[in-house]
């Protein structure tokens, strides 16, 4: 905690000052957090100081909050093609107490920090200069700070996707919030990036991507795996006491699930408010859109009866957690690529929604053989075929291709790759 204020004080984070007659102050709290390293091993006891946005108020204390990250389908797409295909160099880093460089545009009030309220003015309130942590605009205000830095150092940012830079032809750069992965053609380029990103903050060099948002990153030799093995023991744990079963299959064949199935009375809709069906079907659609496309279908039909699950869609929730446990040593192998060849793969389940018979797509995009794209999604519009289900399946699939490949022209306008 001190060395959190300490942080604070270094970046003048607020000014004390009277409390304003008729201006609203927002209150703060410590949050702890434990900081584990790829192993899960605890490394480091952290303490967070967080402002209480709930009660800031639309229009006065912030307008627009977006804040633009790097879709993790490129960061997939990097390591494929840069450290798997061109023997590109790679560094994580970690810029601290991130927020705290971004200043603020509105003018905010807090109330003094618990344990660290100042003697000598105890009835003052914090003015806020920068952009702490808890605020609605925070990560927004703290993208435009590193953005414009990035520019400055002339990064250019790739137009069909966000957070990604480069610099010449010799350096990429991904930003995901304050977490940032190089890839570079050198070591040495690592190293001159870093040293000009420590002269605007406070970095921590992770080295070697080992764990990043969640992914775990395997290299064994010439080949790199992503997966969530660590995670996925943690959701097993965490839910053990449900005595979910061990399947062989995502979800079994045949299955079908349909509103009949959720509660109707209201005994029933109280008996389901016991079961964390919503956190744990937030958790493996986690572990779906990361590294496992093989429970993207059953995800995007159990994902359909959120709002009032029945016991049926419970148990068959379980059924996939069982899955789930079962392959956690499952890997994801990104190395499997040649001839940066990108091939485009979709399918639908006409009408397979039993109760407003829309269909089903999926698809799923490689470069060579290694998966970088996959999604299953509800269409948008009720099929009168089989054949038009497929077409609308395909036409996001050519979204996906049109996107990727206008990724790849930029890339190779910039000469960061070589495409046939």
């Amino acid at each position: 905690m001190k060395e959190e204020i300490q942080v604070v004080k270094e970046r003048k984070v607020w000014d004390l000052v009277p409390k304003p007659a008729n201006g609203k102050v927002i209150g703060c709290r410590w949050v702890y957090t434990l900081k584990q390293d790829e192993k899960g091993v605890i490394v480091r006891y952290k303490a967070r100081l967080v402002a209480q946005g709930f009660g800031q108020i639309q229009g006065i204390h912030y307008d627009e909050i977006f804040n633009p990250v790097v879709n993790f389908s490129i960061i997939r797409m990097c390591f494929s093609v840069l450290v798997c295909k061109q023997k590109w160099r790679h560094s994580q880093l970690d810029i601290k107490c991130a927020y705290l460089y971004a200043s603020l545009q509105e003018t905010i009030f807090m109330s003094q920090p618990q344990g660290f309220v100042d003697p000598n003015k105890p009835d003052h309130v914090c003015h806020l200069n920068k952009a702490l942590y808890g605020l609605h605009q925070s990560g927004r205000e703290w993208f435009y700070e590193i953005h414009s830095i990035l520019e400055n150092l002339s990064f250019k940012k790739l137009e069909s996707t966000n957070c990604v830079y480069v610099y010449q032809d010799n350096v990429v750069l991904l930003l995901y919030v304050d977490d940032i992965v190089i890839f570079a053609k050198t070591d040495n380029l690592i190293k001159d990036v870093i040293k000009c990103l420590s002269t605007h903050f406070d970095l921590k060099v992770l080295g070697k991507t080992r764990k990043l948002l969640g992914v775990e990153f395997e290299e064994m030799g010439n080949e790199l795996f992503i997966h969530q093995s660590e995670y996925i023991h943690k959701v097993c744990e965490k839910y053990q006491c449900f005595n979910y079963p061990v399947t062989s299959l995502p979800i079994a064949v045949g299955i079908v699930l349909s509103k009949t199935q959720c509660p109707s009375t209201e005994v029933e809709i109280s008996e389901m408010s016991k079961f964390p069906y919503r956190n744990l079907l937030g958790c493996l659609s986690f572990i779906a859109g990361r590294t496992r496309p093989d429970i993207c279908y059953a995800i995007n039909i159990l994902s359909q009866f959120q709002s009032k699950p029945g016991l049926v869609h419970w148990n068959i929730l379980l059924k996939l957690l069982g899955y789930v446990a079962q392959t956690k040593t499952y890997k994801l192998k990104l190395s499997e690529i040649n001839n940066l060849n990108i091939n485009c793969y979709s399918d639908a389940d006409f009408a397979a929604n039993r109760d407003d018979r829309i269909s089903i797509g999926g698809l799923i995009l490689f470069i060579d053989n290694s998966p970088i794209i996959w999604k299953t999604f509800k269409q948008k519009c009720v099929s009168l075929s089989t054949m038009e289900s497929e077409y609308v399946s395909l036409c996001e699939s050519a979204k996906e291709l049109v996107w990727i490949i206008r990724i790849f022209k930029e890339f190779e306008i910039l000469n960061i790759i070589k495409t046939n």
